[in-house]
């Protein structure tokens, strides 16, 4: 079983764009999105959800005010600031000071149990909390893993490895390759997503910024040593700068397996919520031909 991951240096570059056209051409993959902090790729796949399950990635505490002394223990060492005293009955009513309870907020607190041992009457305890949810989808192309992380939900690295526990185990089931569409960037979530990938295709801008974060990433799947090649998007739009990529991707050891040309027929598909490669216009023939490279090298 194969794992491809496509991520990006920087936001906005048209990873998505090219993930959505890859899995239309490919036909048989299971397809994963693992930018589950700003997911998009179920915006130009059609698919329909089968199965919806609610992650629980993470611990909140939670006071029992009966047990509570209003030692203020908590408080002093909470270090997020998640606990404050809170007036039972409403906001600046005047009740008595037995009234006032202290208070975890859920979206503060990191779980980290300081209150917990603190805490001399064990009114305190930690309770599993749902950070996302996990679907898996039913698409022409194949079966599609997503997520979706909660508001101000922690957990997303956690959250991205259980999307490709899915997706691998549904490749295991059918004998298929698993194509990732990745988050942005090189933190957790990333290091998450390519993890045990054999191949990683790496989606840039011809800009100071997406020069810049391309060899972040680089450096990135070179630590991890996986094999990594560069696709230029717009290339066109500042051909001066994507020579200097090219020059830069040189020294680093890594292809540049093709460049897509500024094209305004990709809005204008991504508003259909259509993968570019259903039409007949210039970006949606390089990508064909990039696949087609892709394709081989994984045969």
């Amino acid at each position: 079983m194969k794992q491809i991951a496509i991520i990006s240096g920087k936001g906005g570059t048209g990873k998505t764009t090219v993930a959505a056209a890859f899995a239309e051409l490919a036909e048989a993959m299971i397809v994963a999105d693992c930018d589950v902090e700003a997911p998009n790729l179920h915006l130009v796949l059609e698919h329909k959800v089968k199965k919806e399950t609610e992650y629980v990635g993470n611990q909140t505490a939670l006071i029992d005010n009966t047990l509570c002394t209003h030692c203020q223990r908590c408080v002093e060492v909470c270090r997020y600031e998640a606990i404050i005293e809170k007036v039972q009955g409403g906001e600046g009513i005047r009740i008595p000071p037995s009234e006032v309870f202290p208070f975890i907020d859920s979206k503060r607190c990191e779980g980290c149990a300081a209150c917990v041992y603190a805490c001399p009457t064990q009114a305190i305890q930690l309770y599993p909390e749902g950070t996302g949810k996990v679907f898996l989808s039913e698409t022409a192309v194949g079966d599609f893993a997503h997520a979706e992380l909660y508001l101000a939900a922690d957990g997303s690295g956690k959250l991205v490895a259980e999307v490709r526990r899915l997706a691998r185990d549904e490749a295991r089931r059918q004998n298929k390759t698993v194509l990732i569409d990745g988050s942005p960037g090189i933190g957790c979530v990333v290091i998450s997503t390519i993890t045990g990938c054999q191949q990683v295709l790496v989606v840039t801008e011809p800009s100071q910024s997406g020069k810049h974060d391309l060899e972040r990433v680089i450096k990135l799947t070179g630590h991890f040593k996986i094999p990594t090649e560069v696709i230029i998007n717009k290339w066109d739009i500042n051909c001066k700068v994507s020579q200097e990529i090219e020059e830069l991707c040189s020294q680093l050891g890594v292809a540049v397996i093709g460049k897509i040309p500024f094209d305004p027929m990709v809005p204008q598909a991504i508003a259909l919520g259509h993968p570019i490669t259903r039409y007949e216009c210039p970006a949606g023939d390089a990508l064909r031909g990039i696949w087609g490279k892709v394709a081989l090298e994984n045969e």
